[in-house]
């Protein structure tokens, strides 16, 4: 009798979804203040450049302008946001002729207990992705940071894809996925120390 899902596993999903919610929230906040920055006139209050229409009601709140965040801040998030898209770039594009393309590529931006865990399944993965005869194709769509600060990030990363192998008699299937993606900071480069897959729904 297979078990069902622990409260941990629930937890997990529970903390994916929200996670995921976030994500898409701040996409969206960061196209409104995108649009609102766009729209500015260079209108100034107390020598403060402010959005026009800067404490309005419009209906759901009073528009508030937002401060742009500094330059090492944003230096700082657009490393978080490329190490992430290009360590999950690696990990999903794979093709069992070149399976040493992918695992070198996705050890290289690995660090501490998910590169340890993923050196272990190498050879396993070798075996089954060439009984299979699986390949997968993939791209980041977006990118979206939920939590950093100077040496750790949370990132939320899409992919388009499709896969073939036996069990799809070699037909492209198309493959899309949510993976998250912890980075800490060592010696000047954003490795990941933990990546799992969002569960939707």
């Amino acid at each position: 009798m297979s078990k069902g899902p622990t409260d941990d596993d629930r937890s997990r999903t529970r903390l994916n979804i929200t996670l995921y919610a976030a994500t898409v929230l701040l996409a969206c906040l960061a196209v409104a203040l995108g649009v609102l920055i766009y729209d500015a006139r260079g209108e100034q209050i107390d020598g403060v450049d402010v959005v026009p229409g800067a404490g309005q009601d419009v209906g759901r709140g009073i528009v508030q302008a937002v401060p742009a965040a500094d330059a090492d801040e944003q230096e700082r998030t657009a490393a978080q946001l490329k190490a992430a898209s290009e360590m999950v770039t690696s990990f999903v594009n794979f093709d069992h002729k070149e399976p040493d393309r992918t695992i070198n590529a996705v050890q290289e931006r690995s660090t501490g207990e998910f590169l340890k865990q993923y050196n272990e399944g190498v050879s396993g993965l070798k075996e089954l992705a060439a009984e299979a005869q699986s390949t997968m194709q993939a791209s980041v769509v977006w990118s979206g940071l939920v939590a950093g600060d100077d040496d750790s990030a949370t990132v939320i990363v899409a992919t388009t894809g499709s896969v073939t192998n036996k069990t799809t008699e070699f037909k492209k299937e198309a493959r899309n996925y949510r993976i998250q993606v912890e980075l800490v900071l060592e010696k000047g480069r954003w490795l990941t120390s933990d990546l799992q897959y969002v569960e939707l729904g």
